[in-house]
């Protein structure tokens, strides 16, 4: 068996179309792996869960390397740096591949019942159905209410907005102005759908990456005292630190109006003071979350009454603000690397909760939620890469003791 072959198989599983066979080698090699680690029974679950991260990466790396015209893989095959049984051939490491690479590294359950469940052991129910997941596709909309589909769209210059040229690259739009030229400012909209994601670069040369089911209004051109955009949805920004076109500032203010998508009011406002941050803010969240990587921003909430003080808070990098719908803000120790893990193909949660989980797959697969029980309780730990299809991604959440079923395009969790 060829890796061609042994990544086919490895699709199968996690479309739920192994056969008997295929799926009891695999789940036998993964019992089998487990019990050869001397002191998997006394391990914590997060050891076991790094224990497996470790696997799964040594694993991986294995099979990237090797051509996938490369000759069958011999039984001789040995690709684990842990201690394990000897003669295991590439195609039984794949078993665990197949259940962790496509899923993500590890998962684990922090339940308020005393719960264990383990990766290798019982019976979950099966997932008929499958979801491809998203991908780069978005609308650009111009001043003159034009629109034009990106993802069907051929890369090169696909409008022109006064002086500034409007091309596609690959998977990002990217505006650039006529040198010397007094810019006729107009103003677009790049929207992403439930199941996209796209990238975009600003005439001042600062990069946005917008995720799915989100938005961002933006001037063709910058100009006067102050740069200013909208967003819905989330994005993460990358800001060129530029001086003020008259001279009189050494950066040129940047700032960020936080919508909602319902009624179009403002939330709220960041103000950036440096480089590099990731705003929140779907509506069906319960704060905006605003995470600080680099530089230096300023959050301010936008009052429901006139008569009230606006409150503000600035951030420090490696530091998150969250806005509630009272329209206070906490700031707090944040995890950049969960915060921006979605633009880099992952979900990436960490003692994350589970509704929470739940809504982020909603948008990028594009499915509805129905929940029998109401929501499932308990913090969830671990990744799922972006570019699996939906099957593999419940398998998961089955394996951490919550039911959940396919039926079209809906997903239906029962506790």
């Amino acid at each position: 068996m060829n890796i061609t072959e042994i990544k086919a198989l490895l699709d199968r599983y996690l479309e739920g179309s192994a056969s008997p066979g295929e799926q009891e080698l695999i789940e036998q090699w993964l019992e089998d792996v487990q019990h050869s680690h001397n002191d998997w029974e006394t391990m914590s679950h997060k050891d076991r869960a790094a224990w497996m991260a470790s696997l799964y990466r040594d694993t991986l790396e294995s099979i990237r390397n090797r051509p996938a015209q490369s000759q069958d893989i011999r039984t001789n095959a040995r690709i684990f740096p842990i201690r394990r049984r000897s003669g295991r051939s590439l195609l039984q490491a794949a078993a665990v591949l197949i259940l962790l690479a496509g899923v993500g590294i590890f998962y684990l359950l922090h339940r308020e019942a005393k719960q264990t469940s383990s990766i290798a052991g019982g019976s979950h129910p099966s997932v008929p159905h499958n979801v491809v997941p998203g991908s780069s596709k978005a609308v650009l909309t111009l001043a003159d209410g034009r629109t034009i589909t990106l993802d069907s769209t051929h890369n090169g210059i696909v409008a022109q907005q006064g002086n500034t040229d409007i091309s596609k690259n690959g998977e990002q739009l990217i505006y650039k102005g006529a040198a010397g030229s007094n810019p006729e400012v107009a103003y677009n909209t790049l929207a992403t759908p439930r199941g996209g994601q796209y990238q975009l670069v600003l005439p001042d040369g600062s990069r946005v990456w917008l995720n799915a089911a989100s938005s961002i209004r933006y001037p063709t051109a910058f100009t006067g005292e102050q740069r200013k955009v909208e967003i819905t949805g989330e994005a993460y920004f990358e800001i060129a630190s530029l001086p003020s076109p008259d001279g009189k500032k050494a950066k040129w203010p940047f700032r960020v109006v936080i919508n909602t998508t319902q009624q179009g009011s403002k939330r709220g406002m960041i103000e950036v003071l440096g480089t590099h941050f990731n705003i929140n803010a779907y509506d069906d969240e319960p704060d905006i979350n605003t995470t600080l990587l680099e530089g230096s921003i300023r959050m301010t909430a936008v009052s429901p009454s006139p008569d009230a003080p606006a409150v503000t808070r600035q951030l420090i990098p490696g530091q998150e603000a969250r806005l509630d719908k009272k329209g206070d803000i906490r700031v707090q120790p944040g995890d950049t690397e969960q915060a921006v893990a979605w633009k880099d193909g992952l979900f990436l949660m960490n003692k994350t909760d589970m509704g929470a989980v739940l809504r982020q797959l909603a948008r990028w697969y594009d499915v509805e939620i129905v929940y029998n029980r109401g929501v499932p309780k308990g913090l969830i730990t671990g990744d799922i890469p972006r570019n699996m299809p939906l099957a593999g991604a419940l398998k998961v959440m089955q394996l951490s003791g919550v039911s959940l079923s396919l039926e079209g395009n809906k997903i239906i969790v029962d506790r």
